[in-house]
């Protein structure tokens, strides 16, 4: 029998909170928490998720986390949850800390915070990438990234450049990632790296032109 995760994460949570902060949450209330870490809008929504549910997390190869802004919205929704809550931030490691503690996490990889996150260290451990960029052993690049989350997987579109990235920053090439989704709305399986590209001087362009906002990469 399958392990039930959501309940696992719920009653880690109730449990956190309770002995940390003297706080009492409502299991309903931490199972739409739960839910909303697991990228859905309810409890409801996520047990009706029947091609990708959420039961099948600790086969993912990849986590990545739901954002802050997510949960942050669902927690001013719940009528009545308890005002005196730690954040998001905070709560969200009861949930995970869960799986790791109950081993139901498969993965040698953690989770991972953003896209943009997971994306930084894909191409770091890239050689074809980090040859064609020519990076030392210690070197890194700044990565934007821009995200089309489709039905069954979520497409990144990596824009690479040399410096922190501002909206003026010029391009120094792109690389797409595509993920399939494997399980709820954070679980995913392999990622399929394009052929990274290298952009000529008389190629570049600014993230302005590009239509990309540095500061909404996630």
């Amino acid at each position: 029998m399958n392990p039930d995760l959501p309940k696992i994460c719920a009653d880690s949570l109730r449990n956190d909170v309770r002995e940390k902060y003297g706080v009492k949450l409502k299991a309903s209330h931490a199972h739409e928490l739960v839910a909303a870490y697991f990228g859905y809008k309810s409890r409801n929504a996520m047990l009706a998720d029947c091609v990708y549910p959420i039961s099948k997390l600790p086969q993912a190869e990849f986590v990545v986390m739901t954002p802050g802004s997510f949960i942050d919205e669902r927690r001013r929704n719940l009528e009545g949850i308890a005002e005196d809550l730690p954040d998001s931030y905070v709560l969200g490691e009861a949930v995970y800390t869960a799986l790791f503690a109950n081993n139901l996490w498969d993965s040698a990889a953690p989770p991972y915070r953003s896209f943009r996150s997971l994306a930084a260290v894909l191409h770091d451990n890239n050689e074809a990438f980090r040859s064609l960029f020519k990076l030392s052993p210690k070197g890194s690049m700044h990565h934007v990234v821009a995200q089309s989350i489709l039905k069954d997987e979520v497409i990144l579109t990596v824009f690479h450049t040399h410096g922190m990235p501002t909206d003026e920053s010029m391009v120094d090439g792109k690389t797409v990632i595509r993920l399939q989704r494997s399980a709820g709305k954070v679980g995913y399986g392999s990622a399929a790296m394009s052929p990274p590209e290298k952009w000529a001087a008389g190629a570049r362009r600014s993230l302005r032109s590009l239509g990309i906002s540095p500061l909404k990469s996630q």
